[in-house]
């Protein structure tokens, strides 16, 4: 079952993806900056709400990989072959991407292929054993097997599952340039 939550609900899962430890005083903050005002007990109430509604399942860490070595970052892509067998080793396939302690995250798509996985390993010999071994488990269901080994120019962020409305508004005015801006642009390109 879907809860409905409001922009003010959508405003504090946004602050707290970027920030789990912060106190409601910083949420204060960053409300008040979407022109919202409401007490200490306000938030704290909507955060207990969202805790009970299982909305907030639970705080996790962000760890800067810059700082550690996290050598290989790859990315998966699946195409399946049809199979009479393929819905019960798609089980087995979930189980071994959400037991996997390397698993960033992984799911089924839409398009040229049918699942993606985002993967973490301390090393590179880690990253091609695990390939052979997942092969090995699941060749019989996979038609092609593209891996990338995927290099970071930011910070990993969970921000993106949780961002609202309005700070999606904000930031295209920020990047959109106003009529008179394109009008002058276009004045100089033509110039």
């Amino acid at each position: 079952m879907t809860t409905v939550i409001d922009g003010i609900d959508e405003l504090i899962l946004s602050t707290l993806s970027r920030n789990s430890k912060q106190d409601t005083k910083e949420i204060w903050a960053f409300l008040r900056d979407y022109g919202h005002s409401l007490t200490n007990d306000e938030i704290e109430s909507r955060v207990r709400k969202l805790e009970e509604d299982h909305i907030i399942t639970r705080y996790i860490i962000s760890v800067n990989t810059d700082k550690i070595n996290r050598l290989a970052t790859r990315v998966l892509l699946l195409r399946f072959r049809t199979s009479q067998h393929l819905p019960s080793r798609l089980e087995g396939l979930k189980k071994y991407f959400t037991d996997a302690p390397f698993v960033l995250f992984f799911g089924r798509t839409r398009g040229g292929y049918d699942w993606t996985s985002v993967q973490s390993f301390l090393t590179q010999e880690m990253a091609d054993q695990e390939s052979d071994i997942f092969r090995r488990l699941f060749g019989d269901i996979i038609q092609s097997y593209d891996v990338y080994d995927f290099i970071s120019v930011g910070e990993l962020s969970v921000h993106a599952f949780a961002y609202s409305i309005e700070e999606y508004e904000k930031f295209l005015k920020q990047w959109i340039p106003s009529s008179s801006e394109r009008y002058d642009n276009n004045k100089a390109q033509f110039s």
